[in-house]
């Protein structure tokens, strides 16, 4: 996961410094400033009330604040958002194994259960089929891995060759993972960048 973060954090950094090689291009740019502030105003405001965002005295003004945001919201939404989705099939493909939830009253004491105890409280087979299915559906494979946009806006001759850098560099995160997997009984495929939607998509 280290390697996918330093793989964003440079190609948002490479990115940020082409567009914004002064801290008065990022003071004088509103549509930055206002997202700045979309960030960080409470949810009561009508933001969204992120905390921890590096807006300074209401206000970006380094490229490393920006660096810091973009990889953040990037990271998150996508190895983030892969390493805790794709592994659902996995993890509740069997409910029992891992129940989203159970019939019954709570035990009252540390009496030992029963098998038949345990049984009575698995939920009916309506509800397992329906866990089940929710499983497969969150854990589909994606249409665009990281890095394959879906539209693309980058024309900027510049940007083009920083985008063609990211991609050479999942390409090689890819076949170190590959080359691992060889020598593995259970293949590592979660954070496989291949595997790794470009964004989140529910």
């Amino acid at each position: 996961m280290l390697t996918l973060y330093e793989a964003v954090h440079g190609y948002v950094t490479k990115y940020v410094n082409l567009y914004y090689d002064t801290s008065d291009k990022i003071i004088g740019d509103n549509e930055i400033q206002t997202f700045g502030q979309e960030l960080t105003k409470s949810k009561s405001d009508g933001g969204c009330g992120i905390l921890g965002v590096p807006f300074k005295n209401g206000r970006f003004s380094s490229v490393e604040q920006l660096t810091i945001v973009f990889t953040s919201i990037i990271f998150t939404s996508t190895v983030g958002h892969s390493a805790v989705n794709t592994a659902q099939y996995d993890t509740y493909g069997f409910p029992p194994n891992y129940p989203t939830r159970l019939d019954g009253a709570p035990p009252k004491n540390k009496s030992p259960l029963t098998e038949e105890d345990i049984v009575k409280c698995v939920v009916d087979r309506e509800t397992t089929i329906e866990v089940i299915s929710l499983a497969v559906i969150l854990s589909e494979k994606i249409r665009n891995a990281l890095g394959d946009f879906e539209v693309n806006y980058t024309y900027d001759p510049a940007a083009v060759k920083i985008v063609e850098e990211f991609r050479k560099e999942l390409i090689d995160i890819g076949q170190n993972i590959n080359q691992r997997n060889e020598k593995l009984e259970r293949k590592f495929e979660y954070l496989h960048p291949e595997e790794i939607p470009n964004s989140v998509s529910l």
